[in-house]
């Protein structure tokens, strides 16, 4: 089953908690953030009531998350989707937001297997990936995440998606504006992560050209994105 397949209901212009909360009640709910990051989705699934485990690899991010003021309901573990660690069937949902596309490829029948291991039988997974916009032209110049994306797509309809009863697709944007090239440019060269790209990539000239002829004359992009939300598992 192919989610391109799956009716994409069209949700305009709206940031992806409010999505979220048109779908689930996060109060009072278990859920894993998976490849949190600097834990900006993390912190308004917990400030919405949810407790919060998030999860990720980066060392370098890692250390961050740990210096950060601390929320009562959100714990931090540095660790991947691989290996989460909690018990099994103990978890209300797990989010991947922007972060499936980075799990290796050869990891993703592990990753689904842990994701079904911890789930509740009425748990859910939303997974939030990036579309083609503007902004991806750019930055395909220095780091085309073409093939990532759709490994991660096609895992998600391979080893996800049969295993739940319910499966929903939504596309929606939001606005992405930045002050300038060079606030762009600073965002993707301090990645930690990043292992495939250089500063000196992101500053190229070409980069620079395409970020002005996209974002003239305010530098606000449309960034589109699609969320799939899978509900009920079949054991």
């Amino acid at each position: 089953m192919m989610t391109n397949n799956l009716l994409e209901k069209d949700l305009g212009l709206v940031n992806s908690i409010d999505v979220i909360e048109q779908l689930v009640a996060l109060d009072g709910k278990f859920v894993i953030d998976a490849g949190c990051g600097n834990m900006d989705f993390t912190r308004p699934l917990a400030e919405r009531g949810a407790r919060v485990l998030a999860i990720d690899p980066d060392p370098v991010q890692a250390q961050i998350n740990r210096t950060v003021e601390p929320i009562s309901n959100l714990t931090f573990v540095e660790t991947g989707a691989q290996k989460m660690p909690v018990k099994d069937h103990s978890v209300d949902g797990i989010f991947f937001s922007y972060s499936l596309h980075h799990v290796p490829m050869n990891d993703y029948p592990q990753v689904f297997a842990e994701v079904i291991r911890v789930l509740r039988d009425d748990g859910f997974l939303c997974v939030v990936e990036p579309t083609t916009s503007p902004l991806n032209e750019v930055m395909k110049l220095f780091h085309n995440e073409d093939i990532e994306r759709a490994a991660a797509q096609q895992a998600l309809a391979d080893l996800a998606i049969p295993k739940f009863r319910s499966v929903e697709k939504f596309g929606y944007h939001s606005i992405t504006q930045y002050e300038s090239f060079d606030q762009y440019a600073k965002h993707y060269a301090s990645r930690s992560f990043n292992t495939l790209y250089s500063a000196e990539d992101v500053h190229a000239d070409a980069v620079r050209q395409a970020f002005e002829f996209h974002g003239k004359p305010n530098y606000r992009f449309k960034s589109p994105k699609t969320m799939m939300f899978l509900k009920g598992l079949h054991r």
